[in-house]
């Protein structure tokens, strides 16, 4: 079944979610609704679709706070699911980004993402947004440890997203590239 199928049948977004008591993660396939009535030669169906990644403070009731002040939502590039999907598949030990330009509630932010492996064998994702401009909104700042088989199942889904951005290409390709791209680097 193909995204496109998903949509139409009106099924629940793909999303893979990490929670801990302080804490949840989620990524999510979203569909560029700007971009849906677009039906150029020069725009495929699978250009249309991005990746979100969020983080949730709880609230009440054993719940998350998705859509509150305290929540901090990434639009991710290609190359961002890349990169993240080579650390979550374990490939490459750190990742960061820093000092990402974007808005937060309207307001002009910096977001930061710092992941690396934590003591318990999985790996420690850290996630904060800080006002450009010092007094618009109070930074916030997350830690989330996750384990080994969280890894697993978040990295498997970045994976998944890359083969429906690139259906050309087969994840075993995907892999070895992102191995390559590791190598060269570490050298």
């Amino acid at each position: 079944m193909t995204m496109s199928d998903l949509s139409a049948t009106g099924a629940k977004p793909q999303r893979v979610r990490v929670f801990s008591q302080s804490v949840a993660m989620a990524f999510e396939v979203n569909l560029d609704k700007s971009r849906s009535a677009d039906n150029s030669a020069f725009v495929t169906e699978t250009e249309k679709y991005y990746l979100s990644l969020q983080f949730a403070p709880p609230s009440d009731n054993r719940e998350y706070g998705w859509n509150s002040e305290g929540s901090i939502l990434m639009k991710l590039s290609q190359n961002e699911a890349m990169a993240l999907a080579s650390v979550f598949l374990r490939i490459k030990p750190t990742l960061k980004f820093e000092k990402r330009k974007t808005t937060h509630r309207t307001h002009q932010a910096y977001k930061n993402i710092n992941i690396g492996p934590n003591d318990r064998g999985g790996l420690l994702v850290s996630a904060s947004i800080v006002p450009v401009k010092m007094g618009t909104f109070k930074p916030l700042n997350y830690n989330l440890p996750v384990t080994q088989m969280d890894c697993v199942s978040t990295g498997l889904f970045l994976l998944g997203f890359l083969t429906l951005k690139m259906p050309w290409v087969s994840s075993e390709s995907i892999i070895t590239a992102l191995r390559l791209s590791e190598s060269k680097s570490g050298q």
